[in-house]
């Protein structure tokens, strides 16, 4: 095993609030909150080729934030709901 002797200096790096969207639901419209969410700062996406979550799929637009299913009619109201579930269930 080696250590280092000399110290690295490291900042600490900011916990994103990991976004999580089905690529068959990104097609049914979920793609225009992707588009929203992509450019924040603030949010971790990522794309799975399935969440097995078909069931809701099928219903409407979801999205996993932080674990945590959040579903919305349309594309405006998903990022209001992610939003929403941001500020009540902060990672900090």
């Amino acid at each position: 095993m080696v250590f280092s002797l000399f110290k690295k200096n490291k900042k600490p790096q900011q916990m994103l609030n990991r976004v999580e969207f089905c690529m068959t639901n990104l097609s049914l419209g979920a793609a225009d909150a992707y588009d929203v969410l992509v450019e924040r700062a603030d949010i971790e996406i990522e794309e799975s080729g399935c969440t097995s979550h078909c069931e809701i799929c099928e219903q409407g637009l979801f999205a996993i934030v932080n674990g945590e299913l959040i579903t919305a009619a349309d594309a405006t109201a998903l990022v209001q709901a992610i939003d929403e579930e941001m500020k009540q269930n902060p990672l900090y």
